[in-house]
């Protein structure tokens, strides 16, 4: 072989390897439901998302206890009482299954992005009568003086997952999803507690004693941490014995120690015991020195190709230009994460940053 046959045929060898790596590289959207509640919305998304390279939709079925998509499509095998998203007016439109066929048509993922344990808003205006939240008002996790949570403060009222029929009734929901629509993934969000004070619901609390023989401050943050860990556990589990192909991932606090002493989200320990397949890093600071600095410390754990950074598409002040967001998807992609997910479609969309970010 002439040295110029030899140096053809490794330049051909390295264009199809930055390809393959290219192709690997995840460039993911979260997309709220409020944007899908059309075909003409799916329709616009997915060829925005095709000019864009965007490999991976992490598409919002659940906003707050509801449902973006038919619950028990073809089967009841996981009993789903959930009702549509307010927002969807046409009774016949299904937006999980019209997404995924048009993603699938052009290459691109979809994982179902799932909130967990938050199941209301602020507002309780557009829940349907059957909604959880007024169907078993004693999930609702409770702060120690067991006042239940109120919508109004937070993110919305959360079901308290120290509850063994929480977690059961949510993981019923979450795999019908997996059960009647060809997904690629499940994303968890909310997989947590909120704030220190909550968990204290009196179910949470009695099933505690049941299972910690010593009890103190300490083995009750380690028991809150086990509900959490153990419930993402036995989602991998099911979802995999659906089936194995179906990835599943999770939105997670950046700082592990704030994740683990505040929201009990021992992320780390989900991707050492194989618990998850990646997590997505909400790590949505305006600055890129501060970003640097949380995925140097998160580099050390040496698990970047599980890790894909969430990187913050929405501006509040006029003051974020794309370029600021350039630079951290530059900065990913130099340390070598498993790609980068822009939260979210709705910020991009208003502050029209496909125009300028370098996504390609």
């Amino acid at each position: 072989m002439t040295r110029k046959l030899i140096q053809k045929t490794i330049y051909v060898f390295l264009i199809i390897f930055n390809i393959s790596v290219l192709s690997a590289n995840i460039r993911a959207v979260w997309v709220p439901l409020w944007e899908l509640t059309s075909s003409e919305d799916v329709d616009r998304i997915i060829e925005e998302f095709k000019e864009n390279k965007i490999n991976q939709i992490l598409a919002q079925v659940r906003y707050r206890g509801d449902a973006g998509y038919f619950p028990n499509k073809y089967n009841d095998f996981y009993p789903n009482p959930e009702k549509k998203y307010f927002a969807i007016k046409d009774s016949i439109f299904d937006p999980l299954a019209y997404l995924v066929k048009k993603a699938h048509s052009s290459d691109m993922k979809v994982l179902a992005w799932f909130t967990t344990f938050v199941i209301t808003g602020h507002k309780l205006d557009n829940l349907d009568s059957t909604h959880v939240y007024f169907t078993h008002p004693e999930w609702v996790t409770t702060d120690f003086s067991q006042q239940s949570m109120n919508p109004e403060t937070f993110e919305g009222a959360f079901l308290d997952p120290g509850i063994p029929e929480v977690r059961n009734y949510t993981l019923s929901v979450l795999l019908d999803i997996v059960a009647n629509y060809d997904v690629d993934g499940v994303h968890l969000d909310y997989i947590r507690y909120t704030e220190t004070q909550f968990g204290y619901n009196k179910l949470a609390i009695e099933t505690y004693k049941k299972e910690v023989k010593y009890q103190d401050a300490k083995s009750w943050q380690a028991w809150k941490q086990d509900q959490i860990s153990k419930f993402v556990k036995t989602v991998y589990t099911n979802v995999k014995t659906i089936s194995p192909e179906i990835k599943v991932t999770a939105a997670v606090i950046t700082e592990i120690d704030e994740a683990i002493d505040r929201y009990s989200q021992n992320w780390l320990e989900w991707i050492e015991n194989d618990y998850i397949d990646a997590v997505y890093l909400m790590a949505y600071t305006t600055s890129t020195k501060k970003l640097k600095k949380q995925l140097t410390y998160i580099s050390n754990f040496e698990m970047n190709n599980k890790i894909v950074v969430g990187l913050r598409t929405w501006n509040n002040k006029n003051n974020y230009p794309a370029k600021e967001i350039n630079e951290k998807i530059k900065l990913t992609r130099k340390m070598k994460f498993a790609g980068f997910a822009l939260f979210s479609y709705s910020g991009i969309r208003q502050e029209e940053y496909f125009k300028s970010l370098k996504i390609k």
